[in-house]
């Protein structure tokens, strides 16, 4: 591509400085001028896709080990806070009569014994004296056409704890004893031997429906009137 001087109109030669005719200073062309500039100041489009690869690829795996640490310490609260409440009270069995001295079962099990029932007075009464032997009784209340399973256990904490034998979800009547557990022998569902509280199984909303009940020498009594009412709660 040919040049000429400006001043002049003489040919230049390529890269001249100077018009070797007229001495007019020379500037460089403006298109090559500008080739340059776009040439320095065209955006490296490599060096940005990299960059924003690397966040990309750094970005996600930072926020979810973030989220994962945050999710373990909140359940980790959790679970302090949950262990640190105190265990919810029956009112019926908090209110049963203390015989003994606080004990621990073996983590064995521990079967029901059966024992007979006698109806007097308005109150159904067993032998106190089995119950201090057998540590957990079983028995029925029968009148009019009604056959009620009940049960009596003493709890670890020294307790009479009487109530309706029945697991009413499964329909089950009998349940041992294993440590500081009440076990229904039918589906397995576990509840805290002194307060009833579910712990683990389908049925743990549905303990056995716990009863008053009094000691009154060598009695275990429970107003029948109570059983006789008695109706299933599902």
């Amino acid at each position: 591509m040919a040049y000429f001087c400006t001043y002049c109109g003489k040919q230049l030669t390529e890269n001249a400085k100077f018009c070797n005719n007229c001495g007019n200073e020379i500037k460089e062309n403006k298109s090559e001028e500008d080739k340059k500039n776009r040439s320095v100041n065209k955006p490296n489009f490599s060096l940005k896709r990299q960059k924003v690869l690397s966040k990309n690829n750094t970005k996600p795996g930072n926020k979810k080990t973030v989220y994962s640490i945050i999710s373990v310490l909140a359940l980790m609260g959790f679970a302090a806070f949950y262990d640190s409440l105190p265990a919810l009270a029956n009112p019926v069995i908090e209110k049963q009569p203390v015989v003994v001295a606080e004990f621990k079962y073996p983590n064995l099990p521990k079967r029901m014994s059966a024992t007979k029932a006698t109806v007097r007075d308005g109150k159904i009464v067993i032998p106190f004296d089995a119950l201090k032997k057998e540590k957990f009784l079983k028995f029925n209340y029968s009148s009019n056409n009604l056959n009620t399973p009940l049960l009596a256990y003493i709890s670890e904490e020294g307790k009479v704890v009487t109530a309706v034998s029945m697991c009413e979800p499964c329909n089950s009547t009998t349940f041992h004893i294993r440590g500081d557990q009440l076990v229904c022998n039918s589906c397995g569902t576990t509840w805290e031997l002194d307060n009833l509280n579910g712990l683990e199984g389908s049925c743990q909303k549905y303990p056995p429906d716990a009863l008053p009940s009094i000691v009154v020498g060598n009695e275990i009594q429970i107003d029948e009137s109570l059983v006789a009412n008695w109706r299933r709660r599902i």
